[in-house]
């Protein structure tokens, strides 16, 4: 289609001359119309937005499938054929967590909901039997001398269990002279932990200094409600997920320090190799928990481990195009560092989660 050349046409979403020979606005790519939008160009659109969408998303899930593919083309200039590389980290990790929160943290939360539950019933019950002996002694007052014998509140008394004797044990640490941390129990009776206000709790049992007592607080108001922090914590889980990347990034930069790759292309790689983890990761909780696939699920969760290693060993062979021997060496030294970073983080998340909630 050519434009018109006896006069200038100009773009009516942008208002930049119209070239003369095509259709497209060259600033803004939008094609020109005089506004009269007729069905089937309004079909046509739809049609060819969502093609164009599918292809894309096609040819990233393709390449990501192959190890380092997806790595080696973005950084050879082919950004456009595929989805970037955090956007598609993230659309794989929403849906990871998706899938977490709709399986596996709502089972944990109705554990934590039953066992918060079952430390009310205690608490109340504690309370029950103070009145019940108070009770007794009041009835008890009102007989002479050697014939207080209250059968009926003896064999009540029987029936039900007296939870006063049980305690819980909140576990604060402390820092002692040698400089190095410790733990510290503090039995804290059942009614009390249930009932007792927050902020007078810790000093109640003796506990002083501003941090002693914020762990304590927030370690009593994590078993009043259980069952609330499950939804707080995994909502901080996929924070802890994006800040894992630049550290396990860094990690990467120095095992290839020779090699003169930038930080972004170790970033780059890092961010392709979870996408695909956490789409086998999402596919295999997904299967596992359809009831007829629970079985199959259970078969696939460990292949699934051991293909998303094999994965990675793949990828950084294609991606750094190092020997087998160093490869797999670097494979090694990265998966204990994957270790200990991930638990460092998980247990940094931990503590701010509990300290937050």
């Amino acid at each position: 289609m050519l434009m018109p050349t006896d006069r200038t046409t100009y773009c009516p979403n942008c208002y930049y001359p119209m070239p003369q020979t095509g259709p497209y606005c060259g600033h803004c790519g939008q094609k020109y119309t005089t506004g009269r939008v007729r069905i089937w160009t309004l079909i046509g659109d739809f049609l060819e937005s969502i093609f164009n969408v599918d292809s894309n998303i096609l040819r990233t899930t393709l390449a990501l499938f192959v190890p380092g593919k997806l790595t080696r083309d973005y950084f050879e200039g082919k950004h456009k054929r595929y989805v970037s590389p955090l956007r598609l980290f993230f659309a794989t990790a929403v849906v990871l967590f998706a899938v977490l929160g709709l399986y596996l943290f709502t089972n944990l939360e109705s554990q934590m909901t039953r066992a918060t539950n079952k430390s009310r019933y205690q608490a109340y019950l504690s309370s029950f039997r103070n009145q019940l002996d108070s009770a007794r002694a009041q009835a008890a007052a009102l007989f002479p001398e050697g014939e207080a014998q209250l059968p009926g509140l003896d064999s009540l008394s029987a029936l039900i269990e007296d939870p006063r004797k049980d305690s819980f044990n909140l576990v604060y640490f402390k820092r002692v002279r040698t400089g190095l941390v410790e733990s510290v129990p503090v039995a804290v009776s059942m009614e009390d932990l249930m009932e007792m206000p927050l902020d007078s709790l810790p000093p109640h049992y003796g506990i002083r200094g501003f941090w002693h007592q914020l762990q304590v607080r927030q370690l009593a108001k994590l078993n009043r409600e259980g069952g609330d922090f499950t939804r707080f914590a995994l909502s901080k889980l996929i924070w802890m997920a994006v800040l894992m990347m630049p550290a396990i990034a860094l990690m990467l930069k120095l095992l290839y320090i020779r090699r003169r790759y930038f930080y972004v292309e170790h970033l780059v790689f890092t961010l392709h190799y979870h996408a695909f983890a956490f789409f086998c990761l999402s596919a295999v909780l997904l299967v596992a928990n359809t009831g007829w696939g629970y079985t199959l699920g259970e078969f696939l969760f460990p292949i699934s481990i051991l293909g998303t290693a094999f994965y990675l060993y793949k990828a950084m062979r294609r991606f750094y195009r190092q020997r087998r021997f160093k490869t797999l060496l670097k494979f090694g030294l990265l998966n204990f560092a994957y270790l200990c970073i991930f638990t460092a983080f998980a247990l940094l998340m931990a503590v701010v989660a509990t300290l937050a909630y």
